[in-house]
């Protein structure tokens, strides 16, 4: 299965599916075949094909809740399972968990009382006596997703007595925890603060958390100060010969980004191996090599770092200190998971579909592979190495951008891709509504901030209150039906249409997406031509619009007389039109036959390779 599969798993709840339990699944009535690779080759829609499936994987989620219900470890669900169903491992849990919860509540009903409850916190005395005599103070919270929210006001009221031991004391009298209160919390709380929170917790060994107890969690953390402690509660880091350890874990645990905590992160990663080292635990793993350097390769079931492509369970470490303390380890293979024969007869019709998917996608990918060698254009295949490559040899993504770039401006799309996102945009309430507001005068992340210029679609005279700030994406800012329309209603609102994003990119992309009118409509504006200063622009755009479309884009003459003087990225398209589209070259000489200064641009083309990658989809 695909990369892009395994992104696209736990499709929602599907109410004419029948739960069955311990039964073979049934094939659907009519056959999930493969999709047909036409003259043309179009790759397979990965969106549809989960689609068609997605009552294949309702029921193996049934069948998941019916096992966890029985009581069956989660960790042996998860070592059976192939790495792409382990996101409906995880949503059987939380239906599980959903259909076991006392007093559920929906926190869509209840969003005024929380901020209340939240804004209150900067007064702690007044917050724990509010959160403790709300009627959700023992309520589990219903996501709009309609599942269990791992959010509560036990965890609120934990937040709001924060390192104030009087006031943490004061605040669990009379409560009872359970260990899903403050699990993710033992990255920071102390050791006297843990003490107390074991104190109050309901059998707190028997906590679980994607099978991982309070121990493995500590582990999670580096939290070697914890164990003892814990310990003495017998709840110890887990460890089963062959299968999965709390040392693998604590190998696998990534390291922090924050330059003034990566120090003491790698004190803490060594404190902890050292702990469970001392205890007799060992690491499944083995020495290997990666590109000719010394590598570790741990196996590991809770793996929260990069991942390979194929096993969901395996990551390959370089880091030095790392493979210090390996060498120091009991290293040990880890055994075959044996998959029961009703739970193999489960995935058997999943597995079926998604082989004649991915023998679809291969068989269209090698043609499209073999047009573009043809043509002089790089594999995809190809332009992943080449990322990785610069990833590898530079310092910083912008670094290894700015190496791309000087290879081709369209690589630079590839490190940093727009995200494809469903532009619907649902209604919004009064509350919904001024939330909005607040976040288009200020979101606090470039990810949100690009989340909330896409309900303008909705109401576009809401594009008033935008304030400058960074945004991660503009695709956003696409309209489904028009465009240009779109922006042109923006501009009614004193929106600019000069916005880039957090990497310098500008709307052309957007607008040659979307159509001429649009590029006019940024050409109008007086829109920028020649940035970002990293990746392709609009007439790197312009003229590999006009490679793929056969024909002139409508606005190439105008960005080339904007531009002035071309840059090599530029000559590069200009030397493919040349070589690979000679009649659509031929129509760029003519149309520039008044323009003897921009004419001049094509005299010696020859000493140009053509662009091995194209800045517009080639679809």
């Amino acid at each position: 299965m695909t990369a892009e599969a395994a992104d696209a798993l736990a499709p929602a709840d599907q109410s004419a599916v029948v739960a069955t339990t311990g039964q073979a699944l049934a094939s659907s009535d009519q056959p999930l075949s493969a999709p047909t690779v036409t003259a043309q080759c179009q790759l397979p829609d990965i969106n549809a094909f989960e689609e068609r499936r997605a009552p294949l994987r309702q029921q193996l989620q049934l069948y998941l809740q019916q096992q966890l219900q029985d009581a069956v470890p989660y960790t042996e669900l998860q070592r059976a399972l192939p790495a792409q169903y382990l996101p409906d491992l995880a949503l059987a849990q939380r239906k599980l968990l959903t259909s076991q919860a006392k007093d559920p509540q929906l926190l869509s009903e209840h969003r005024d009382t929380l901020l209340q409850l939240q804004q209150v916190l900067v007064e702690p005395a007044k917050a724990l006596e509010q959160i403790k005599n709300s009627v959700l103070f023992n309520a589990t919270l219903i996501a709009p997703d309609g599942m269990a929210s791992p959010f509560s006001l036990k965890s609120l009221l934990l937040s709001a007595a924060a390192d104030d031991m009087v006031l943490l004391t004061q605040a669990l009298d009379d409560v009872e925890l359970s260990g899903s209160d403050y699990a993710m919390a033992l990255q920071h709380v102390s050791l006297q603060q843990l003490k107390l929170l074991l104190a109050k917790t309901k059998a707190p060994a028997e906590f679980r958390m994607e099978g991982m107890n309070l121990a493995d969690v500590a582990v999670m953390f580096l939290r070697a100060d914890l164990l003892p402690l814990l310990a003495s509660y017998d709840i110890n880091p887990t460890e089963i010969r062959g299968q999965y350890s709390a040392m693998d874990l604590a190998f696998t645990v990534v390291d922090r980004s924050e330059p003034n905590q990566t120090s003491i992160h790698k004190v803490s990663r060594s404190q902890t191996i050292r702990y469970l080292q001392q205890r007799g635990y060992v690491l499944h793993g083995a020495l290997t090599q990666q590109d000719g350097a010394p590598a570790l390769t741990v196996n590991s079931i809770w793996n929260y770092g990069p991942r390979t492509r194929r096993d969901n369970f395996r990551q390959i470490i370089e880091d030095p200190a790392r493979l210090a303390l390996a060498n120091e380890q009991q290293l040990e293979a880890v055994t075959t998971a044996e998959v029961p024969a009703e739970f193999a007869a489960q995935l058997q019709p999943l597995q079926h579909e998604e082989q004649q998917f991915e023998q679809a996608r291969q068989r269209c990918q090698q043609m499209r592979d073999s047009a573009r060698q043809a043509e002089g254009l790089w594999t995809d295949a190809q332009i992943s190495a080449a990322v990785q490559s610069a990833l590898k040899a530079q310092i910083s993504p912008n670094a290894a951008a700015a190496a791309l770039h000087q290879q081709d401006p369209a690589l630079v799309d590839r490190l940093w891709p727009t995200p494809k996102k469903d532009l619907n945009v649902p209604a919004l309430d009064q509350a919904g509504r001024e939330r909005l507001i607040a976040r288009l005068q200020g979101a606090g992340h470039p990810i949100r901030a690009s989340r909330a210029l896409k309900y303008l679609q909705q109401e576009p005279a809401l594009a008033v209150h935008w304030q400058p700030q960074d945004v991660e994406y503009l695709n956003f800012l696409q309209s489904q039906s028009n465009t240009t329309s779109f922006w042109r209603e923006l501009l009614t609102h004193g929106f600019s249409l000069h916005l880039q994003d957090i990497h310098g990119r500008n709307l052309y992309p957007q607008a040659f997406a979307a159509g001429a009118d649009a590029v006019a409509l940024l050409l109008e504006e007086g829109v920028a031509v020649d940035v970002p200063a990293v990746g392709p622009d609009a007439l790197d755009v312009a003229l590999d619009q006009s490679y793929r479309d056969k024909k002139l884009h409508p606005a190439l003459l105008t960005i080339m007389q904007k531009l002035g003087k071309p840059e090599a990225s530029h000559l590069s398209r200009l030397r493919r039109l040349q070589q690979y589209q000679p009649e659509v070259f031929t129509t760029l000489q003519q149309a520039l036959a008044k323009e003897p200064l921009l004419l001049a641009w094509l005299d010696d083309l020859s000493q140009y390779e053509a662009n091995p990658v194209l800045a517009v989809s080639d679809e």
